[in-house]
């Protein structure tokens, strides 16, 4: 038996990114693009620690250890012939009908096919492409904070929720350590948005809140190059590192997210190990949680509220939010529970279709 695992694979390096073009290239012109690119045994030592690397990362070394396992980049095209006694696990790409995964789960021949992938309703064309896919698979593995579990049944995809199970995303909180350990004065507080202005991300709804509430600013990091009205200007990307976000904590001290349509994002995860406070709306998928101010994508007077409430809240009340929320990340979001799910939901499927898990790993490969 063997795992195809699907996801994104990192371009490390003027080399790996050189081979990924001519692999593509080669599988554009029919030919097996095994030859260039290598996809057993792995070195991921050095790979990305943020998402989604991360997720391939995690998986695929939870993966290998007990099944022979082959990785793939989501945004190759091809098609995986598999087996009778093979997995196909991995991310469609909505995009694009002849990527890897589609064309695989459509004519490639699997005891088992899963989609793992992140997933929300609020709106919906972002994954309506892969809905044609979903009598296909045996499992939806959806990366998803617990609000849209909990209002799938509302959405145009209620007929997804019998085949899904839900993965909390997670983060090595090794990788960020914790750098926010005092706040500015009230009143010289700020807020700290990272991501890109997609509409699903809700900087339009940022934009309307800091407009409505000009005594409160807000830092966006990342994005496209548009600019939003009362935003600090956006400062681009950055590499996040131990220095770098030290020196923002010493700026910032709330991190603000008003997503509309948001899985799971993993900023809010690192912001919280990070040691911001966070306050963000249910549809950026965390929701009825006490280390999390609630926001609203439609109350904006409830949001102003907030908004004063955290810059006038005392030293001690912040930094024990803080403290708080750090915990949380350490014990709840973790790689161990994500894989642990991963490797439970794989067996679930092979004793439920019939078939043997067993390892089947020779001379270490």
């Amino acid at each position: 038996m063997t795992v195809h695992f699907v996801y994104a694979v990192p371009r490390l390096g003027f080399a790996t990114r050189i081979g990924k073009k001519v692999a593509q290239l080669s599988q554009t012109c029919g030919f097996d693009s095994r030859w260039i690119m290598k996809r057993t045994d792995l070195d991921t030592s050095d790979w990305p620690h943020y998402a989604p690397v991360s997720i391939t990362k995690n998986v695929y070394e939870t993966l290998r250890s007990d099944f022979d396992t082959v990785l793939y980049d989501y945004q190759e095209r091809g098609l995986i012939q598999g087996g009778k006694e093979d997995i196909l696990i991995g991310h469609p790409d909505p995009g694009d009908r002849r990527s890897i995964w589609n064309q695989s789960c459509e004519r490639g021949e699997f005891a088992a096919r899963i989609a793992m992938f992140p997933i929300h309703h609020g709106l919906a064309d972002i994954n309506a492409p892969v809905d044609g896919y979903i009598p296909e698979v045996d499992a939806i593995w959806g990366i998803m904070g617990p609000y849209w579990y909990d209002t799938w049944d509302e959405s145009v995809f209620a007929h997804w929720k019998s085949k899904i199970t839900r993965l909390d995303m997670a983060i090595d909180v090794r990788q960020f350590p914790r750098v926010k350990q005092r706040f500015n004065p009230p009143g010289k507080r700020k807020f700290l948005y990272i991501g890109n202005s997609l509409p699903c991300k809700g900087v339009h709804l940022l934009s309307i809140l800091f407009g409505l509430a000009k005594r409160h600013r807000c830092v966006w990091l990342g994005g496209r190059a548009e600019e939003f009205p009362n935003l600090e200007k956006r400062r681009g990307f950055y590499s996040l590192d131990a220095d770098f976000v030290t020196r923002l904590a010493a700026e910032v001290d709330f991190f603000i997210t008003m997503g509309v349509s948001d899985a799971n994002p993993t900023t809010i995860l690192e912001a919280m190990a990070w040691g911001f406070p966070v306050c963000c709306t249910p549809q950026s998928g965390y929701y009825n949680m006490r280390e999390i101010e609630q926001l609203s994508t439609t109350d904006m007077q409830h949001n102003i509220a907030v908004l004063d409430r955290l810059q006038q809240a005392p030293e001690e009340e912040l930094v024990e939010r803080a403290d708080a929320a750090r915990r949380l990340v350490e014990t709840s979001y973790t790689w161990e529970r994500f894989n642990r799910t991963v490797l439970t939901q794989l067996a679930a499927i092979g004793a439920r279709k019939g078939f043997s898990l067993s390892c089947v790993r020779e001379n270490g490969v």
